[in-house]
């Protein structure tokens, strides 16, 4: 059910002072509606995977390639029986959104946290090969090791699709996306007593970040690491009419147009870091929204940094040092001393958070 009204905001019609609810729409006038190619492939693909409902996995059990594919639902019933999970429901959507905390979420409540939203897990070649890997209690564990070097709770959201949540990879880059994100954030904020928010994601899940900020004034720190974060001119540029997802452009809910709405908290700052030979979300384009957002006064720094794997991509190792770094208060020159021309991988990042925290401490 959380799908449909996923799909039915994504193709809802438009009318002269019409805004984000249409509760008045119904599939009689879904029928009649004018869609876009890239709008009905994307509904078929909908229809098509989920009538299934989202598994409740076990701490052991691995994701599934085909709700990733396809998406799955949810009710609120199920999301209560769910671990670490949240209903959220707005105009336009209805999901159960998973999370894997540290272990300072067990004993609420939490002052400040760190999220992390994962790259995504479709692309042109299809689920992730690494994806069926995960499971939750892996994810957890991961959690748990950022929360040890750094200190601040931190936890990993699951993006709509994947990862145990409902509602639909295909959806991703559009403003439902970041809606149910936002949504789940509010729910987390409010069970756990958070304030101040650190938000950190690799490519598509850096785009995700990039978007937040636009909803909240509770992000102390963002960081997009490798982000989509000019999805338009990364469109373009590529010479491209559509989007990776194989979206139409008219369809996809960009960051960089949504800087004007930016108003965030007393202290923000924000954080790009990006490979100069990134072959998967180029540097142009990581740059392009870095000066658009000074252009606003924004404040954000952008960091060149060596990319893990073959496309020069993967800089999220740096992106938890950087926001952790952030929401300690160090100041933006120690972190860009410390971390430009830095290697994602570096076996170093324990001794890296150690001197952070004793950086920190001294202060």
């Amino acid at each position: 059910m959380g799908t449909l009204f996923a799909l039915l905001f994504l193709v809802r019609p438009k009318r002269e002072g019409q805004g984000s609810d249409f509760q008045s729409m119904n599939l009689k006038t879904l029928k009649k509606t004018p869609m876009k190619r890239s709008s009905i492939a994307i509904i078929a693909a909908l229809l098509c995977g989920c009538a299934s409902t989202v598994r409740n996995y076990g701490p052991d059990e691995h994701f599934s390639e085909s709700e990733a594919l396809s998406g799955a639902s949810s009710t609120p019933e199920q999301c209560a029986r769910t671990s670490d999970a949240v209903w959220v429901a707005g105009p336009g959507f209805q999901e159960c959104i998973r999370y894997f905390p540290s272990k300072d979420f067990r004993t609420a409540p939490v002052r400040s946290a760190i999220v992390f939203m994962a790259g995504d897990v479709l692309s042109t070649k299809g689920v992730s090969p690494t994806y069926q890997a995960g499971t939750p209690r892996k994810r957890i564990e991961r959690a748990e090791l950022e929360q040890r070097r750094g200190g601040t709770p931190y936890l990993i959201l699951a993006r709509p699709g994947t990862d145990g949540s409902s509602g639909n990879q295909n959806l991703r880059r559009t403003r439902y996306e970041t809606l149910v994100m936002n949504a789940a954030l509010d729910k987390i904020k409010a069970q756990y007593g958070i304030e101040d928010f650190g938000l950190v994601g690799q490519s598509g899940g850096g785009g995700l970040v990039a978007a937040l900020i636009a909803e909240r004034q509770d992000v102390l720190c963002a960081v997009s690491s490798s982000g989509v974060t000019a999805v338009k001119y990364r469109v373009a540029t590529a010479g491209r009419f559509s989007d990776y997802t194989g979206k139409s452009v008219a369809d996809i809910w960009d960051p960089i147009e949504q800087l004007g709405r930016v108003h965030p908290k007393p202290g923000f700052r924000m954080f790009v870091t990006s490979d100069r030979d990134d072959s998967d979300v180029s540097f142009g384009s990581q740059e392009h929204y870095v000066q658009a957002a000074l252009k606003t006064g924004l404040p954000i720094t952008q960091l060149i940094v060596r990319a893990s794997g073959p496309a020069h991509h993967q800089t999220y190792g740096i992106g938890n040092r950087v926001v952790e770094d952030c929401m300690l208060g160090l100041p933006t020159s120690y972190i860009v001393g410390t971390y430009s021309g830095m290697a994602n991988d570096n076996p170093n990042m324990d001794e890296l958070a150690r001197k952070a925290r004793a950086q920190s401490r001294s202060r």
